[in-house]
């Protein structure tokens, strides 16, 4: 399953690779991709807690929503 977060606050490389280490620290997520340019996260789950994702990114400074 994929679900797609918008993430505001990404500014450069290292802001995108600190998102997508926080979104893969989430239980039952496989795989993150990053789109810096288009402020987003793809993350691949098996029934992963979307919010508990959502929680995770903000947690480290951005702002992520559904």
């Amino acid at each position: 399953m994929e679900t797609i977060i918008k993430v505001d606050g990404m500014h450069c490389q290292h802001c995108a690779a600190r998102v997508k280490k926080a979104s893969e620290s989430v239980a039952n997520v496989t795989n993150v991709v990053v789109d810096l340019d288009g402020g987003k996260a793809t993350i691949t789950h098996e029934n992963a807690n979307i919010d508990d994702v959502i929680n995770a990114i903000n947690a480290t400074g951005f702002t992520a929503s559904k």
